[in-house]
Protein backbone atom coordinates (compact mmCIF):
# COMPACT_ATOMS: atom_id res chain seq x y z
CA UNK A 1 0.00 0.00 0.00
CA UNK A 2 2.90 2.39 0.87
CA UNK A 3 4.07 1.78 -2.81
CA UNK A 4 1.14 2.72 -4.34
CA UNK A 5 0.57 5.87 -2.08
CA UNK A 6 4.61 6.65 -2.91
CA UNK A 7 3.88 5.81 -6.59
CA UNK A 8 0.77 8.11 -6.69
CA UNK A 9 2.43 10.71 -4.86
CA UNK A 10 5.29 10.75 -7.69
CA UNK A 11 3.05 11.02 -10.38
CA UNK A 12 1.08 13.59 -8.99
CA UNK A 13 4.53 15.24 -8.30
CA UNK A 14 5.40 15.11 -12.05
CA UNK A 15 1.79 16.41 -13.14
CA UNK A 16 2.27 19.55 -10.84
CA UNK A 17 5.51 19.99 -12.80
CA UNK A 18 3.93 19.43 -15.95
CA UNK A 19 0.74 21.71 -14.94
CA UNK A 20 3.77 24.76 -13.60
CA UNK A 21 6.20 24.42 -17.06
CA UNK A 22 2.69 24.79 -19.19
CA UNK A 23 1.51 27.74 -17.32
CA UNK A 24 4.87 29.25 -17.38
CA UNK A 25 5.32 28.87 -20.99
CA UNK A 26 2.28 30.65 -21.76
CA UNK A 27 2.49 32.92 -19.27
CA UNK A 28 5.57 34.20 -20.84
CA UNK A 29 4.39 33.49 -25.03
CA UNK A 30 2.91 36.52 -25.82
CA UNK A 31 5.85 38.47 -25.54
CA UNK A 32 8.39 36.55 -25.75
CA UNK A 33 7.28 35.39 -29.68
CA UNK A 34 9.00 38.07 -31.55
CA UNK A 35 8.05 39.57 -34.55
CA UNK A 36 11.19 39.29 -37.11
CA UNK A 37 11.67 40.87 -40.33
CA UNK A 38 14.58 39.61 -42.53
CA UNK A 39 15.66 42.73 -44.40
CA UNK A 40 18.00 42.43 -47.03
CA UNK A 41 19.66 45.98 -48.75
CA UNK A 42 20.61 45.32 -52.14
CA UNK A 43 22.54 47.90 -54.10
CA UNK A 44 25.75 46.16 -55.74
CA UNK A 45 25.69 47.17 -59.00
CA UNK A 46 29.46 46.81 -59.54
CA UNK A 47 29.11 42.55 -59.32
CA UNK A 48 25.51 41.89 -60.69
CA UNK A 49 26.12 38.45 -61.25
CA UNK A 50 27.27 37.73 -57.67
CA UNK A 51 24.39 39.92 -56.16
CA UNK A 52 21.59 38.00 -58.59
CA UNK A 53 22.66 35.00 -58.03
CA UNK A 54 23.03 35.97 -53.80
CA UNK A 55 19.11 37.12 -54.12
CA UNK A 56 18.02 33.88 -55.99
CA UNK A 57 19.74 31.51 -53.02
CA UNK A 58 17.89 33.83 -50.68
CA UNK A 59 14.44 33.93 -51.94
CA UNK A 60 14.98 29.70 -52.30
CA UNK A 61 16.34 29.74 -48.72
CA UNK A 62 13.06 31.72 -47.30
CA UNK A 63 10.22 29.74 -49.36
CA UNK A 64 12.29 26.38 -48.03
CA UNK A 65 11.05 27.52 -44.79
CA UNK A 66 7.66 29.08 -45.66
CA UNK A 67 8.54 32.58 -44.94
CA UNK A 68 9.38 36.05 -46.51
CA UNK A 69 12.26 38.39 -47.00
CA UNK A 70 12.15 41.97 -47.20
CA UNK A 71 14.11 42.81 -50.25
CA UNK A 72 15.08 46.68 -50.51
CA UNK A 73 16.47 47.43 -53.99
CA UNK A 74 17.62 50.69 -55.38
CA UNK A 75 16.60 51.86 -58.63
CA UNK A 76 19.82 51.37 -60.42
CA UNK A 77 20.28 47.21 -59.31
CA UNK A 78 17.15 46.76 -60.69
CA UNK A 79 18.27 48.97 -63.49
CA UNK A 80 21.21 46.25 -64.07
CA UNK A 81 18.68 43.04 -63.09
CA UNK A 82 16.52 44.30 -66.34
CA UNK A 83 19.71 44.53 -68.22
CA UNK A 84 22.10 41.86 -67.26
CA UNK A 85 19.66 39.16 -65.07
CA UNK A 86 15.93 39.40 -66.23
CA UNK A 87 15.59 35.78 -64.86
CA UNK A 88 16.45 37.92 -61.20
CA UNK A 89 12.91 40.06 -61.39
CA UNK A 90 11.23 37.26 -62.58
CA UNK A 91 12.34 35.03 -59.53
CA UNK A 92 11.12 38.29 -57.45
CA UNK A 93 7.56 38.95 -59.42
CA UNK A 94 6.82 34.97 -59.06
CA UNK A 95 7.86 34.96 -55.31
CA UNK A 96 5.81 35.92 -52.67
CA UNK A 97 9.01 38.24 -51.39
CA UNK A 98 8.13 41.70 -50.75
CA UNK A 99 9.37 44.53 -52.76
CA UNK A 100 11.01 48.08 -50.93
CA UNK A 101 12.69 50.70 -51.86
CA UNK A 102 15.65 52.42 -50.94
CA UNK A 103 18.12 55.08 -52.03
CA UNK A 104 21.68 55.34 -52.52
CA UNK A 105 24.38 58.40 -54.90
CA UNK A 106 24.06 59.36 -56.90
CA UNK A 107 20.46 60.55 -56.14
CA UNK A 108 20.15 63.98 -55.14
CA UNK A 109 18.79 63.50 -51.90
CA UNK A 110 21.57 61.79 -50.79
CA UNK A 111 23.98 63.40 -48.41
CA UNK A 112 26.49 65.20 -50.32
CA UNK A 113 25.55 65.16 -53.32
CA UNK A 114 22.69 67.38 -53.21
CA UNK A 115 24.33 70.04 -55.35
CA UNK A 116 20.89 70.62 -57.22
CA UNK A 117 19.04 71.00 -54.63
CA UNK A 118 20.83 73.47 -51.83
CA UNK A 119 18.93 76.72 -53.67
CA UNK A 120 16.15 75.21 -54.36
CA UNK A 121 13.04 77.01 -53.11
CA UNK A 122 10.03 74.44 -51.46
CA UNK A 123 7.80 74.43 -54.79
CA UNK A 124 11.05 73.89 -56.66
CA UNK A 125 12.70 71.27 -54.60
CA UNK A 126 9.45 69.10 -54.22
CA UNK A 127 9.17 69.34 -58.31
CA UNK A 128 12.84 68.29 -58.68
CA UNK A 129 12.67 65.24 -56.25
CA UNK A 130 9.41 64.43 -57.98
CA UNK A 131 11.14 64.12 -61.29
CA UNK A 132 13.71 62.24 -60.02
CA UNK A 133 11.12 60.10 -58.61
CA UNK A 134 10.16 59.74 -62.31
CA UNK A 135 13.04 59.22 -63.97
CA UNK A 136 16.06 57.67 -64.15
CA UNK A 137 19.46 59.23 -62.59
CA UNK A 138 22.58 59.43 -64.61
CA UNK A 139 25.14 57.31 -62.66
CA UNK A 140 28.17 59.54 -64.24
CA UNK A 141 26.97 63.04 -63.94
CA UNK A 142 23.55 62.65 -61.12
CA UNK A 143 21.56 64.08 -63.90
CA UNK A 144 18.01 63.32 -64.83
CA UNK A 145 17.48 60.86 -67.93
CA UNK A 146 14.24 61.67 -69.07
CA UNK A 147 13.90 58.95 -71.70
CA UNK A 148 13.80 56.09 -69.20
CA UNK A 149 11.79 55.52 -66.02
CA UNK A 150 13.54 55.44 -62.91
CA UNK A 151 12.77 55.85 -58.92
CA UNK A 152 9.59 54.65 -58.04
CA UNK A 153 8.27 54.44 -61.30
CA UNK A 154 10.56 52.02 -62.44
CA UNK A 155 9.41 49.85 -59.62
CA UNK A 156 6.02 50.34 -60.86
CA UNK A 157 7.10 49.59 -64.36
CA UNK A 158 8.73 46.56 -63.26
CA UNK A 159 6.59 44.71 -60.22
CA UNK A 160 3.50 46.06 -61.31
CA UNK A 161 2.98 47.28 -57.78
CA UNK A 162 4.70 50.12 -55.76
CA UNK A 163 7.60 49.06 -53.17
CA UNK A 164 5.96 48.70 -49.98
CA UNK A 165 9.46 50.78 -48.11
CA UNK A 166 10.81 54.00 -49.62
CA UNK A 167 13.74 54.78 -47.33
CA UNK A 168 16.13 58.03 -47.34
CA UNK A 169 18.94 57.66 -44.31
CA UNK A 170 19.40 60.83 -43.86
CA UNK A 171 16.56 63.85 -42.52
CA UNK A 172 17.49 67.06 -44.67
CA UNK A 173 14.98 65.82 -47.48
CA UNK A 174 12.77 63.53 -45.66
CA UNK A 175 9.98 66.03 -45.03
CA UNK A 176 9.75 66.55 -48.83
CA UNK A 177 10.36 63.07 -50.13
CA UNK A 178 8.18 61.46 -47.86
CA UNK A 179 4.83 62.79 -49.19
CA UNK A 180 5.79 62.27 -52.45
CA UNK A 181 6.26 58.53 -51.99
CA UNK A 182 3.10 58.57 -50.07
CA UNK A 183 1.57 59.87 -53.14
CA UNK A 184 3.12 57.01 -55.05
CA UNK A 185 2.07 54.08 -53.25
CA UNK A 186 4.79 53.13 -50.81
CA UNK A 187 3.49 52.29 -46.89
CA UNK A 188 6.31 52.66 -44.51
CA UNK A 189 9.53 54.27 -44.58
CA UNK A 190 12.57 54.13 -41.93
CA UNK A 191 13.88 57.02 -39.69
CA UNK A 192 15.73 54.78 -37.57
CA UNK A 193 17.70 51.41 -38.48
CA UNK A 194 18.14 48.73 -35.79
CA UNK A 195 16.34 50.27 -32.41
CA UNK A 196 14.34 53.26 -31.48
CA UNK A 197 10.62 51.77 -31.68
CA UNK A 198 8.65 53.63 -28.81
CA UNK A 199 7.51 50.49 -26.03
CA UNK A 200 4.13 52.24 -25.64
CA UNK A 201 3.53 53.05 -28.87
CA UNK A 202 5.21 50.69 -31.62
CA UNK A 203 3.29 52.12 -34.11
CA UNK A 204 4.23 55.47 -35.29
CA UNK A 205 3.45 57.73 -38.58
CA UNK A 206 5.22 60.10 -40.86
CA UNK A 207 3.93 62.20 -43.73
CA UNK A 208 1.40 59.19 -44.34
CA UNK A 209 3.61 56.42 -43.91
CA UNK A 210 4.53 53.63 -41.10
CA UNK A 211 7.50 54.27 -39.66
CA UNK A 212 9.54 50.85 -39.68
CA UNK A 213 9.04 49.63 -36.12
CA UNK A 214 12.54 47.78 -34.99
CA UNK A 215 12.86 47.71 -30.55
CA UNK A 216 16.49 45.78 -31.68
CA UNK A 217 18.23 44.10 -34.50
CA UNK A 218 20.41 41.08 -35.14
CA UNK A 219 22.91 42.85 -36.62
CA UNK A 220 25.96 43.97 -34.83
CA UNK A 221 27.02 43.47 -31.57
CA UNK A 222 29.81 44.52 -28.98
CA UNK A 223 32.05 41.68 -27.74
CA UNK A 224 31.32 42.70 -23.83
CA UNK A 225 29.20 46.00 -23.11
CA UNK A 226 30.57 49.39 -23.80
CA UNK A 227 32.32 48.13 -26.42
CA UNK A 228 31.97 48.73 -30.03
CA UNK A 229 29.93 46.86 -32.32
CA UNK A 230 30.86 44.72 -35.22
CA UNK A 231 28.78 42.95 -37.54
CA UNK A 232 28.45 39.38 -37.12
CA UNK A 233 29.01 38.04 -40.48
CA UNK A 234 32.45 39.85 -40.68
CA UNK A 235 32.96 37.63 -36.99
CA UNK A 236 32.21 34.58 -38.55
CA UNK A 237 35.78 32.78 -39.13
CA UNK A 238 37.29 34.60 -36.00
CA UNK A 239 38.70 33.11 -33.02
CA UNK A 240 35.45 34.67 -31.13
CA UNK A 241 33.19 33.73 -33.71
CA UNK A 242 30.93 32.00 -30.81
CA UNK A 243 29.98 35.55 -29.33
CA UNK A 244 28.56 36.37 -33.51
CA UNK A 245 26.65 33.28 -33.92
CA UNK A 246 23.05 34.99 -34.50
CA UNK A 247 20.87 32.85 -33.04
CA UNK A 248 22.53 32.76 -30.17
CA UNK A 249 22.25 36.42 -29.69
CA UNK A 250 19.14 36.71 -30.99
CA UNK A 251 17.56 33.94 -28.46
CA UNK A 252 19.40 35.93 -25.72
CA UNK A 253 18.19 38.93 -26.41
CA UNK A 254 14.49 37.82 -26.50
CA UNK A 255 14.87 36.08 -22.88
CA UNK A 256 16.15 39.64 -21.86
CA UNK A 257 12.78 41.07 -23.05
CA UNK A 258 10.78 42.43 -20.29
CA UNK A 259 8.08 44.52 -21.94
CA UNK A 260 4.49 43.45 -21.67
CA UNK A 261 4.05 43.32 -26.18
CA UNK A 262 6.16 40.91 -28.45
CA UNK A 263 9.45 42.68 -29.99
CA UNK A 264 9.92 44.01 -33.82
CA UNK A 265 13.25 42.53 -34.55
CA UNK A 266 15.29 43.50 -37.77
CA UNK A 267 17.88 40.71 -39.26
CA UNK A 268 19.48 43.55 -41.27
CA UNK A 269 22.03 42.50 -44.06
CA UNK A 270 23.33 43.49 -47.58
CA UNK A 271 23.43 41.39 -50.38
CA UNK A 272 27.15 41.62 -51.19
CA UNK A 273 27.90 40.54 -47.32
CA UNK A 274 27.27 37.06 -48.67
CA UNK A 275 30.11 37.19 -50.97
CA UNK A 276 32.34 40.12 -50.31
CA UNK A 277 34.37 41.87 -47.34
CA UNK A 278 35.74 45.71 -46.66
CA UNK A 279 34.43 48.81 -48.07
CA UNK A 280 30.95 48.75 -49.78
CA UNK A 281 31.87 47.70 -53.71
CA UNK A 282 30.71 51.02 -55.63
CA UNK A 283 32.54 53.27 -53.14
CA UNK A 284 35.23 54.59 -55.22
CA UNK A 285 32.58 55.26 -57.98
CA UNK A 286 31.41 58.19 -55.85
CA UNK A 287 34.28 59.00 -53.05
CA UNK A 288 37.41 59.56 -52.94
CA UNK A 289 37.89 57.47 -49.84
CA UNK A 290 37.11 54.12 -48.46
CA UNK A 291 34.94 55.29 -45.41
CA UNK A 292 32.67 57.18 -47.68
CA UNK A 293 33.79 60.58 -46.21
CA UNK A 294 34.58 62.45 -48.88
CA UNK A 295 32.37 62.39 -52.11
CA UNK A 296 33.62 63.16 -55.81
CA UNK A 297 32.32 66.12 -57.85
CA UNK A 298 30.72 64.58 -61.35
CA UNK A 299 31.61 63.24 -63.36
CA UNK A 300 32.03 60.75 -61.52
CA UNK A 301 34.06 57.40 -61.65
CA UNK A 302 32.23 54.67 -63.15
CA UNK A 303 35.97 52.68 -63.79
CA UNK A 304 36.92 52.91 -59.87
CA UNK A 305 38.11 49.61 -59.21
CA UNK A 306 36.09 47.93 -56.89
CA UNK A 307 36.75 49.13 -53.43
CA UNK A 308 35.52 45.65 -51.46
CA UNK A 309 37.56 42.35 -51.58
CA UNK A 310 35.82 38.72 -52.52
CA UNK A 311 35.39 36.57 -49.39
CA UNK A 312 36.84 32.88 -49.72
CA UNK A 313 33.98 30.24 -50.12
CA UNK A 314 34.69 28.90 -46.69
CA UNK A 315 33.50 32.16 -45.62
CA UNK A 316 30.55 32.29 -47.86
CA UNK A 317 29.36 29.31 -46.42
CA UNK A 318 29.57 29.60 -43.24
CA UNK A 319 27.79 32.95 -43.19
CA UNK A 320 25.11 31.40 -45.23
CA UNK A 321 24.89 29.11 -42.79
CA UNK A 322 24.43 30.79 -39.80
CA UNK A 323 21.82 33.01 -42.02
CA UNK A 324 19.75 29.82 -42.85
CA UNK A 325 19.89 28.51 -39.19
CA UNK A 326 18.61 32.10 -37.87
CA UNK A 327 15.93 31.75 -40.58
CA UNK A 328 14.75 28.06 -39.34
CA UNK A 329 14.43 29.49 -35.70
CA UNK A 330 12.28 32.49 -36.48
CA UNK A 331 10.33 30.53 -38.40
CA UNK A 332 9.61 27.46 -36.48
CA UNK A 333 9.18 29.51 -33.04
CA UNK A 334 8.38 33.01 -33.80
CA UNK A 335 6.37 34.96 -36.24
CA UNK A 336 8.89 36.16 -39.52
CA UNK A 337 6.71 39.20 -41.06
CA UNK A 338 7.55 42.09 -44.03
CA UNK A 339 6.42 45.04 -43.94
CA UNK A 340 3.10 44.82 -45.80
CA UNK A 341 2.26 42.13 -42.34
CA UNK A 342 3.18 45.00 -40.44
CA UNK A 343 1.06 47.84 -42.29
CA UNK A 344 -1.60 45.59 -41.52
CA UNK A 345 -1.00 44.77 -37.83
CA UNK A 346 -0.93 48.29 -37.98
CA UNK A 347 -3.95 48.94 -39.73
CA UNK A 348 -5.76 47.05 -37.78
CA UNK A 349 -4.60 48.14 -34.61
CA UNK A 350 -5.71 51.23 -35.41
CA UNK A 351 -9.63 50.15 -36.19
CA UNK A 352 -10.07 48.71 -33.09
Amino acid sequence: MQRIHAARATVLLALLLLVSQGLARSNASPTSLAYVSFCINVHDFVNVQESADTLLRLIGLFERYEARGDFYLTAQIVQRYLEERPDVIERLIRSDMTISYHIRPPHPAYKGFDRLLADLDPASLVTTLSAYEIYATDLATGELLDARAGGMTLFWETFGAPPSVATIPFETYRSTLLPIWFEMGAQMTVTYHESGTDHEHPYEWRDGLLIRPSDFSITRWPIEPGGESQFWWNMIDTEIARIFEPTNYFKRRIDEWSQDRSPFVTVLIHENNFYRQGATPWTYLFYTDGKKTIPRQPPYDLSAPDASKPRSSEQQEAIWEAYETLIAHASSSHHVVTSVDIVEMAAARQSD
